[in-house]
């Protein structure tokens, strides 16, 4: 044999180390299948690892009133919004198998997780959606978890761009983003602070969000012993006799050949940052650096299994989030910012065009209509004053925290009237003016009679409980003034290879293809792209994943 060469045979490969990634690979091992993990970069955890690391999980153990979230609410409230772009098959299967698997995760202490206290579904108001009034919730997050527990695979864990000061889950983080606002609120996110010192100083490593998600898992691999090859790119799938028996992948110099007795998982991510695709399928205005999807996201499980025989579908589609463009670390998300009172966000006519509260992805698709339209929304222009920048959180900046390096590095503008801040940042400054005027006016009334800001559940989530009669409406009168500038990113695509409701890839017939599996954004979306609540995303993602592992260990589904 080649030296340059080396050939294995396992029961299952998987392609990617996001959370879908390893859930599939816990539930194979699990089921006494030989697995093996292999990923494209240098580190491990994808997106996944530096995302929030929130799940979307309706009935799960942990939802207060989770005996009465029953299947057919999930199913209500998902089939309106997915309408023809998904099938009830594979949403039934989701609605029944989703809690079955972050049981099986949980039970197994593969990971841990707490509730998403009081956080409503995006649409909460749908028949079927919850609001969370009494603190349950369909979405969990990942417990912290002590980084110091992978050992030699800690460093190989992939990170953030830039570290937060202060180590906590997402609901910790955002009550003690209220230290301004709420001291009661602040006070009961207060354990992060003092586990953040003792971890830096005992060498624990602590984990949260994506990472603390990623870390669980990878933990409970390494520990069943899953061979995790890393700097593995796939380069093709193996087709013989009508199914898939293995795949090439490489590593430096040396091919790797893979047959597989059981079968191919992808879970290899979105083609976030495969420009020749986004421009092919996405719209006009998304474009690849807006992108926060990791930069080994280019598609190579889709093209993989297009070159295979599996037809492709929703390749238009991507969970939109808009951005800011922080300098020396790229896009971030803006999601809270915008519930908040006392900012609004303008086109270049000086002219709102959207309820900035509304969820990211609903944002972005109001971004991109108003941008075809005028053609001046992107970028978009979040406008605030003093009284919001001492009050809340700005991408990076700490409420209060004003250092002059934003203002120099041009990731904020500052003025001292609205009419320089226009001139500075070419908006039409009689459209500003006169849209600000008007939003203080309602703010005063608290009805937004423009786009209904504050009247849904998730715009109140993301408000300010201290501030009345709108928690999402205020006055922008106190200079200076500010502005960032918004642009429509994503946390990645959601287009992909087309899947049954055993996450089976399909072909163009409509038929699985034996011995291969997709899950997660390398899989056409099996909501239809339709973004239901905090950890939209990784909550289907590690559902499909557990399915298909379990439909190659033999195993049927129950209803």
């Amino acid at each position: 044999m080649d030296d340059a060469v080396t050939e294995m045979k396992i029961d299952v490969a998987v392609i990617g180390s996001g959370a879908a990634g390893f859930a599939a690979a816990l539930t194979a091992k699990t089921h006494g299948l030989d697995v093996h993990i292999f990923e494209k970069a240098e580190v491990f955890g994808g997106t996944s690892a530096i995302s929030g690391g929130v799940a979307w999980v309706p009935g799960n153990h942990l939802m207060e009133g989770a005996s009465t979230d029953s299947a057919e609410d999930v199913l209500r409230y998902l089939r309106p919004h997915v309408g023809n772009r998904s099938n009830d098959a594979l949403l039934q299967s989701f609605a029944t198998q989703a809690p079955r698997m972050l049981a099986f995760l949980t039970e197994n202490r593969f990971l841990r997780v707490g509730r998403m206290e009081g956080f409503p579904d995006y649409q909460a108001e749908t028949p079927g959606g919850d609001a969370a009034p009494n603190g349950g919730g369909r979405s969990v997050e990942p417990l912290v978890f002590s980084g110091a527990k992978l050992g030699d695979w800690l460093p190989k864990l992939r990170h953030r761009p830039s570290k937060l000061p202060v180590v906590g889950t997402m609901s910790e983080l955002r009550r003690l983003a209220a230290v301004k606002t709420d001291f009661w609120e602040f006070l009961q996110g207060w354990r992060a602070i003092p586990r953040t010192f003792w971890g830096r100083l005992t060498g624990a490593n602590h984990l949260a969000s994506g990472a603390a998600l990623i870390g669980w898992l990878a933990h409970a691999a390494k520990s069943l012993g899953i061979p995790l090859h890393l700097s593995t790119p796939l380069e093709s799938l193996v087709v013989e006799s009508d199914r898939v028996q293995g795949l090439v992948a490489t590593r430096g110099e040396q091919t790797m050949r893979v047959a597989v007795r059981k079968g191919v998982i992808l879970a290899s991510g979105g083609f976030d940052h495969n420009g020749a695709l986004r421009e092919a399928h996405l719209a006009r205005g998304a474009a690849q650096g807006y992108s926060v999807g990791v930069p080994s996201n280019t598609g190579d499980g889709q093209l993989a299994a297009q070159a295979s025989g599996s037809a492709l579908a929703n390749m238009d589609s991507a969970w939109g989030a808009p951005v800011c463009l922080v300098p020396g670390s790229g896009p971030q998300i803006v999601i809270f910012e915008r519930g908040k009172p006392g900012q609004v966000i303008v086109d270049a006519n000086g002219e709102r065009f959207a309820n900035e509260a509304q969820p990211y992805g609903d944002f972005v698709r109001a971004m991109l209509e108003a941008n075809a339209a005028s053609n001046a929304a992107i970028p978009a222009f979040m406008i605030f004053d003093q009284t919001f920048r001492d009050r809340y959180p700005m991408g990076p900046l700490l409420p209060g925290v004003t250092p002059e390096s934003a203002i120099d590095n041009g990731f904020l503008t500052r003025t001292d009237s609205l009419e320089l801040l226009a001139e500075a940042l070419d908006i039409n400054a009689s459209g500003l003016v006169q849209t600000v005027n008007r939003f203080n006016e309602m703010a005063a009334a608290g009805v937004d009679a423009d786009f209904q800001r504050g009247e849904f559940a998730f715009d109140r989530y993301g408000g300010d409980r201290s501030v009345s009669p709108n928690p999402c409406m205020g006055p922008i009168t106190r200079p200076p003034f500010y502005a960032v500038k918004l642009y429509p990113g994503d946390l990645g695509t959601n287009g992909g290879v087309h899947t049954n409701e055993h996450a089976q890839a399909l072909n163009s017939a409509g038929q699985p293809i034996e011995g291969l599996y997709a899950a997660g954004n390398c899989a056409a979306s099996a909501l239809g792209g339709f973004y239901p609540g905090a950890g939209g995303t990784i909550g289907p993602a590690m559902t499909f994943a557990y399915i298909a592992a379990r439909h190659l260990a033999g195993e049927a589904l129950a209803d």
